[in-house]
């Protein structure tokens, strides 16, 4: 958390996706939550990731986030029961009438095959202020941006994801923001602001460093946690990479074209 503080991180997500929160119980969750907020100490806004298998135990983990001081909570559907729309509607609504926090909406159909209209976003947001954001990441990042936006207007901010690897073509179509990963935070903080600045050319030149690692995750996607962790340790951030299963492990070969593709992209190397 630190080191992205000083990287300029706006915010922190916490156990989402890429914080692997299906592989944890929830004490783990819990204990993960309270460790960012304490660590953070109000520098920057802290989203608690409450997804879950059903509504209830999101409920839950919203309950604690509010209780530690957490500033809004990110949830997917409940991950059972899944193919009824009226069952995602009744899953945001409990989440969004059962605590007095914020809640993004990720939307992560190529995760959790999980497919939401625009209209279910529509209609939560004519009804709950404390919807305020969409996480939209997946193959068909591009068309559901312009979807929502059409339908849903300004009145929901869209964050894409899936390592920012389209982030200028996200923020062209009406995204106002990445929730990434924490291993290249200070390139893509730059390229981004460089982006909103108007300084296009150097936005540019370095979104394309970044590029060749987001290339290389894609290379090597069944491994992406794998890679961000030993990225994070090439620069010193982590002292191991240990990822629980399941997981794909990167091999010897792999991690030194890693490694080698780092310093290429001019990042410090410090292991």
């Amino acid at each position: 958390m630190r080191q992205n503080i000083k990287w300029r991180a706006h915010g922190f997500a916490v156990s989402i996706v890429a914080g692997e929160f299906y592989k944890f119980s929830d004490d783990e969750r819990k204990r993960t939550f309270k460790t960012v907020v304490d660590e953070c100490g109000g520098r920057v806004p802290v989203w608690a990731g409450v997804s879950h298998l059903g509504t209830d135990p999101a409920l839950q983990l919203a309950r604690y986030a509010k209780e530690i001081g957490a500033d809004g909570i990110i949830a997917m559907p409940g991950l059972v029961a899944k193919e009824a729309s009226f069952s995602l509607y009744e899953h945001f609504k409990s989440l969004l009438e059962g605590i007095d926090l914020p809640l993004m909406i990720q939307d992560s159909e190529d995760f959790n095959g999980i497919h939401m209209c625009a209209t279910l976003y529509e209609k939560l947001a004519e009804q709950y202020s404390n919807l305020i954001a969409v996480k939209v990441e997946g193959d068909h990042t591009l068309e559901k941006i312009r979807e929502i936006r059409h339908v849903v207007g300004n009145r929901l901010t869209i964050i894409s994801g899936k390592w920012a690897m389209l982030l200028f073509q996200e923020l062209k179509l009406g995204a106002q923001g990445t929730i990434p990963d924490g291993c290249l935070t200070d390139i893509l903080v730059e390229a981004y602001d460089d982006y909103m600045n108007g300084n296009l050319d150097k936005a540019n030149r370095t979104f394309k460093r970044y590029k060749r690692w987001v290339d290389f995750v894609s290379l090597h996607s069944l491994s992406f946690h794998e890679i961000e962790k030993e990225t994070l340790l090439f620069r010193g951030v982590i002292n191991s990479t240990n990822t629980r299963y399941p997981c794909v492990k990167l091999d010897e070969t792999a991690k030194q074209e890693l490694k080698d593709l780092l310093t290429d992209i001019e990042v410090s190397i410090t292991k």
